[in-house]
């Protein structure tokens, strides 16, 4: 029997967004990847290269031949993964970073949510059951839903409601791995707050989150440039809770702790928020962002957490009076509006006692705004496929 390497590891989401930041990082390290891809992508591993490559060139080209690709589906039992390279993985991967999700707030997509996230969640424990190897697992902060106040990572069900599919489905998803760890599994959570690009770069290889926020922004500001000379000068006002803070973590600060959090054994059989110490109001936030497009006809207007909740309410109701794009309306204000409230705070405590303090994430200052959204503006706020 070969023997098995402790430097090798079988990746889900290698393509993703964190998934592919995470893939180098290990490859940096001296691990050896199998990166999970679906059967019917053509040219897999150009495109896991060119991932790799847009990353860090001279990197993704030094480990060239320290990686390889697995054919498989999250969704299927074992990955669908052939019986042959099951056997060949069993003597080779030491740990499976499962990182593949549908990062999707539209409940017209709750089956597939389901089927990638809790389906691909129960298979990823049979499969660490099978190679008796380590599970490492991507959640979400949001797991938490609706709840208030300080959430602590050692906190699951605590009769939290969500408000939307992927919470919902992830959640369900990190039950999966918690109940198989009961029986004896290995596995680390990890869960991540609001992830932004890379704090030197700006590079993102999809624009969800705070970046749907950021897109509005980008979108009016272009409108009001088309008006400028225009009989149109009135300025928008933005509610923002004034106390409220806004988790955003860039995504070099999270594999950064994921990385350093999964070579500690203490970490066995915990869960860890990847969320900033220091979190930046969200009204300087979304200052800089409109700073950013050059919307100059924007007001930022302080309330109380209450005077924010009536506004959309208020907002929810007229939007029933314009169609199709009151239905968007609606949408924009029950996904996005409850993340800005300023209501919960997430506690990182296992974190700082793992890690201590070599867990600084990069501060969320004007630059690092500056940098991650020019490159989403770059790229016309669409997600990257290569």
């Amino acid at each position: 029997m070969e023997e098995r390497s402790p430097r090798a590891v079988l990746l889900t989401g290698g393509t993703g967004f964190i998934g592919s930041f995470l893939g180098l990082r290990l490859l940096e390290e001296g691990y050896y990847i199998f990166f999970l891809v679906r059967k019917a992508e053509k040219d897999s591993r150009s495109r896991v290269l060119e991932r790799l490559s847009k990353i860090s060139y001279l990197t993704a080209r030094k480990y060239e031949n320290a990686w390889e690709i697995v054919e498989g589906d999250t969704s299927l039992p074992f990955f669908g993964i052939d019986k042959a390279k099951l056997n060949e993985l069993k003597n080779k991967v030491n740990k499976i970073f499962h990182c593949a999700a549908l990062l999707s707030f539209d409940p017209r997509n709750k089956d597939k949510a389901h089927k990638i996230n809790i389906e691909g969640a129960k298979n990823a424990t049979e499969l660490a059951l099978l190679f008796n190897v380590e599970l490492h697992y991507l959640s979400t902060a949001y797991i938490a839903g609706d709840r208030r106040g300080e959430i602590k990572e050692d906190e699951f069900d605590e009769g939290q409601s969500f408000r939307n599919v992927y919470e919902k489905t992830k959640f369900e998803a990190e039950k999966v791995v918690r109940s198989w760890g009961d029986k004896g599994g290995r596995y680390i959570i990890y869960r991540p707050s609001i992830v932004i690009g890379d704090s030197e770069t700006g590079l993102a290889f999809s624009f969800t989150g705070y970046y749907m926020v950021a897109k509005f922004f980008w979108r009016y500001s272009k409108f009001f440039k088309r008006m400028e000379g225009k009989k149109f000068h009135f300025p928008i006002i933005i509610p923002v809770v004034k106390s409220a803070t806004l988790n955003l973590i860039t995504v070099d600060a999270v594999v950064d702790a994921i990385y350093k959090l999964s070579q500690k054994t203490e970490s066995i059989g915990r869960t860890f928020h990847i969320v900033h110490p220091n979190p930046p109001k969200t009204s300087f936030v979304f200052k800089n962002s409109i700073n950013v497009f050059g919307f100059s006809n924007v007001k930022i207007w302080l309330v109380p957490l209450y005077i924010l909740r009536l506004i959309a309410w208020i907002g929810w109701a007229l939007s029933f009076l314009f169609a199709r794009i009151g239905y968007s309306f609606r949408q924009q204000i029950s996904t996005y509006v409850p993340y800005f409230d300023g209501s919960s705070y997430f506690s990182y405590k296992g974190v700082g006692e793992v890690l201590g303090n070599s867990y600084l994430p990069a501060p969320i200052d004007v630059d690092v705004i500056k940098r991650v959204l020019l490159y989403a503006k770059e790229n016309k706020f669409s997600d990257i496929k290569n």
